[in-house]
């Protein structure tokens, strides 16, 4: 899916289940996910007190950048918007945003004005994401991870959830590989 294009969500059922290879890296992937989120947590007062400092550190500026290249897939698919690129672009402006009052205020950008929003928004994202692995993981959710927290909450409540064809060519082409194995 491109981020541009309206979000295509398909009936429950219309996906094939995640195999155990698949169930496997979803789980790899969620724990890279939780601990980044835990990396970051251990280190809430580096990145609050000095955020550019910590940004700019290649492990952290790393993940930003992840972040950012992710957010809007995890926000359209995770929550049945379509709001294309949108997400990442208001992420963009907030930090900018808060950037020019943290200079204003404290005349340089390594404010806790900017810091707080940052970390925030990184422990929304790792911890949004690496359970959103871990539950497809767990349940084999079909396409997507990102729907698999909506599929826990319809098999709790007793309804269906929409499923989505995963955006990541890596995660996809892992999938087909392993049901064309089984189906051989």
């Amino acid at each position: 899916m491109k981020q541009s294009d309206p979000l295509e969500l398909v009936e429950p059922g219309s996906l094939a289940r995640t195999g155990p290879v698949g169930r496997l890296m979803r789980l790899a992937l969620g724990a890279a996910c939780l601990w980044a989120l835990w990396e970051l947590v251990a280190n809430v007062g580096a990145v609050i007190a000095a955020p550019i400092a910590a940004a700019v550190h290649p492990p952290v500026a790393l993940l930003i950048a992840m972040a950012f290249w992710v957010i809007s897939y995890l926000v359209n698919i995770g929550f049945s918007k379509s709001w294309g690129r949108r997400p990442a672009y208001a992420s963009l402006a907030g930090f900018l945003a808060m950037g020019v009052v943290a200079f204003v205020i404290h005349g340089e950008l390594n404010s806790p004005i900017l810091g707080v929003p940052l970390f925030a928004w990184l422990t929304y994202f790792y911890g949004h994401l690496g359970l959103s692995f871990v539950v497809a993981s767990v349940l084999a959710t079909p396409g997507c991870e990102m729907r698999a927290i909506p599929e826990l909450v319809g098999r709790m409540t007793g309804h269906g959830s929409a499923e989505h064809h995963c955006p990541s060519p890596l995660i996809t082409k892992i999938d087909e590989w392993e049901r064309q194995r089984i189906a051989a």
